[in-house]
């Protein structure tokens, strides 16, 4: 999945599961978690692979079940630790994201390319990573059928945070308000 297409999926679960539990749309700082959580796998394998060399994959270390618990844990701590509410948005998001990258493999019946899951306890076909950076990827990326219809899902998505009230929009113009108004002071 795309960035964007991980981002619309957690967003979609996210605020399906705020109406189901709290009756109501999601709030905020969750949407930032969730966010954040559907990105993280993708923002630490990535550079660290493609850019670095440092992991074999694009997905090995945070991708991996193994890792990736060790890392929500650690992240879910520290939110727990700053009083920030609902980490477990943060946990929802990261794991969206493996299951983001794990339904094409399943539904094809393509099993052996979800040993990410369990890396480093199975082996990786590392045969078709990028060999350049990650920014040179994401820029030269092709519009195919997957990127237009992940597009497609994360305007309709959009859509559905305007709807559900724009979650974070007032929290965050209210914080940059606040600095503007210390920094002419």
């Amino acid at each position: 999945m795309w960035p964007w297409g991980h981002l619309a999926f957690a967003y979609v679960l996210y605020s399906s599961l705020s109406r189901l539990w709290n009756r109501g749309p999601p709030s905020w700082p969750g949407v930032a978690l969730v966010v954040v959580g559907s990105q993280m796998p993708d923002l630490v394998d990535k550079p660290l692979a493609w850019t670095f060399g440092v992991l074999p994959s694009g997905r090995s270390f945070a991708h991996s079940l193994l890792a990736g618990t060790v890392i929500v844990i650690l992240v879910v701590s520290l939110l727990s630790r700053l009083d920030v509410p609902s980490p477990g948005a943060f946990v929802l998001g990261y794991y969206s994201h493996l299951l983001g990258d794990s339904y094409q493999p399943i539904l094809a019946g393509n099993y052996q390319e979800l040993a990410f899951l369990l890396w480093p306890v199975l082996p990786l076909d590392v045969a078709n990573e990028p060999t350049v950076g990650i920014l040179h990827y994401l820029l030269n990326a092709r519009l195919d059928g997957q990127m237009t219809f992940e597009l497609g899902l994360a305007a309709a998505v959009v859509l559905w945070w305007i709807l559900d009230g724009a979650p974070g929009v007032a929290e965050t113009w209210t914080v940059v308000r606040r600095r503007v108004g210390q920094a002419t002071k």
